[in-house]
C-alpha cells in the first residue's frame, strides 16, 4: 500500500508531536513535514507533494479558514481536515464553506483518527460525531438575536475587521473615521459581546455567528 503523505500545520510542537506519535506506527501514513504558521504550510504545500493536510485554524499568521480556502482554489492535489480545539457551530459552518474534507476536535484519539484519515482519503466528508451533534443540534445562545439587534453597522463593519487582524490605525484608515472612534466601537463590542480582549471578540463574533 503507497502511504499517504501528511502535513501537519498546527503552531504548538507539542501537538504536533503527539500527532506523530498516534501514527508513527501505522504503516500506511507518513507525516511527511510539519509547520508552526500558515505561511510556511503554504509554501511547504507548493514544493512537496502532500496527500492530507491535518490543519488547525487559531495560527499565528493566517487563519485556518483562509488556508484552506487557498488550498481548495488552487486545486492542490491534497486534503484537508482540520483539527481545533474549538467545536462551536459558527467555526464549522465557516470551514464547510472553506471547502474543508473533514472536521476533528483535538480531544479525538488515535482509532478516530485514522478512521477519520482513511474515509476522507476515499474522497468522503468526515465530521466527528461531537462535530456533527454540534453542527446540528448547536444554535446561538439565547443572547444572540439581542446582540445582533445591539450591533450597529458600524460596529459590525469594525467587528469583521478586527476578526481579520487589522489593527485600529488600520480600521480607521479603511472606514475613514479617527482612530479614537475606532477605540470607541471596539470598547461597546468588548461590552455587549461580554469579552475581555480582541481573542474574546474573534470568539463571540464566530459562536453568535456575526459575521456574514
Amino acid at each position: 500500500m503507497e502511504k499517504i503523505s501528511i502535513l501537519i500545520i498546527e503552531d504548538h510542537q507539542i501537538i504536533i508531536d503527539g500527532i506523530q506519535m498516534l501514527i508513527e506506527d501505522t504503516n500506511h501514513l507518513h507525516v511527511i513535514g510539519s509547520c508552526n504558521n500558515g505561511v510556511d504550510g503554504l509554501n511547504f504545500l507548493e514544493n512537496n507533494a502532500v496527500d492530507l493536510v491535518l490543519l488547525d485554524i487559531n495560527l499565528p499568521d493566517i487563519n485556518g479558514f483562509d488556508i484552506c480556502k487557498k488550498i481548495k482554489s488552487a486545486k492542490m492535489d491534497c486534503k484537508v481536515m482540520a483539527l481545533t480545539m474549538f467545536g462551536e457551530t459558527g467555526y464549522i459552518s465557516k470551514m464547510i464553506k472553506s471547502g474543508v474534507d473533514g472536521y476533528l476536535l483535538k480531544n479525538t484519539g488515535k482509532q478516530e483518527l485514522l478512521l477519520a484519515i482513511g474515509n476522507v482519503m476515499k474522497g468522503n466528508k468526515y465530521f466527528s460525531a461531537e462535530v456533527q451533534k454540534n453542527l446540528f443540534t448547536q444554535t446561538p445562545k439565547d443572547v444572540n438575536n439581542s446582540i445582533i439587534q445591539k450591533l450597529s453597522r458600524r460596529e459590525k463593519e469594525i467587528l469583521s475587521l478586527i476578526v481579520e487582524e487589522l489593527t485600529t490605525d488600520e480600521i480607521a484608515r479603511k472606514l475613514f473615521i479617527s482612530s479614537t472612534t475606532v477605540i470607541s466601537h471596539r470598547k461597546s463590542l468588548l461590552r455587549k459581546l461580554q469579552a475581555k480582549n480582541t481573542a474574546g471578540l474573534v470568539k463571540a463574533a464566530f459562536e453568535y455567528q456575526l459575521l456574514d
